[in-house]
């Protein structure tokens, strides 16, 4: 009761000192208290914990009052996060919530290779995860390159629309590419049909 008592105190004084100058003295923070003794991670579903921890580089004497700024710009580093944030659970734990991109589609790189909205190649096995996503048509990218050519990206980007404006729709779309410049073709696998889609349509739109 009295070490947990202890730890109250502290903390209301440190959040006090972090509030008026941002920085707490090691003395004063007790480092043994807060040493990070678990970090938790949420919102990830494709990448695991080991790599999060990996690119943390948390130091073994590391207290929750480091920077987490700093922290979440690391683990930004890997193209699977698109936005994170890390929060302190006093006393010795720290939180990762991390906002994965999505696989919306699978491009040729020339293996075919999961891509965001915004085009951008993610290491995801699609056999590992069981991706059933269409295949885009998109010439493949520079080699050692993060994004796809600009019409492969623009075509991941409709891709993601479809998905927001239609979920059922997609599901049973095999492929999609580019007629000709503001024109898609969609097509499914079962029943074999193909699909015009104007650039931007909604899928509800779209003529057989």
């Amino acid at each position: 009761m009295r070490s947990q008592l202890r730890i109250v105190l502290i903390t209301l004084v440190l959040a006090g000192a972090w509030a008026v100058g941002g920085k707490i003295s090691g003395v004063v923070a007790d480092m043994e208290t807060f040493r990070v003794r678990e970090v938790e991670v949420v919102g990830a579903n494709f990448i695991d914990q080991g790599a999060v921890l990996e690119l943390l580089k948390l130091e073994s004497d590391a207290t929750v009052w480091g920077d987490t700024r700093e922290w979440a710009q690391r683990v930004q580093a890997h193209p699977m996060v698109q936005t994170v944030r890390i929060k302190r659970r006093i006393p010795g734990t720290l939180v990762v919530d991390v906002r994965e991109r999505v696989p919306v589609a699978l491009a040729p790189t020339p293996t075919l290779e999961p891509v965001d909205a915004e085009g951008q190649r993610l290491p995801v096995d699609p056999a590992e995860h069981a991706l059933d996503l269409p295949v885009i048509g998109s010439d493949a990218p520079v080699p050692g390159a993060r994004y796809l050519p600009a019409r492969g990206r623009q075509l991941a980007g409709e891709v993601a629309r479809l998905m927001e404006a239609d979920t059922a729709f997609l599901q049973r779309v095999s492929e999609v590419w580019w007629v000709d410049r503001d024109c898609l073709r969609v097509r499914w696998s079962q029943p074999r049909v193909d699909f015009l889609l104007a650039s931007d349509t909604p899928a509800s739109a779209a003529t057989a």
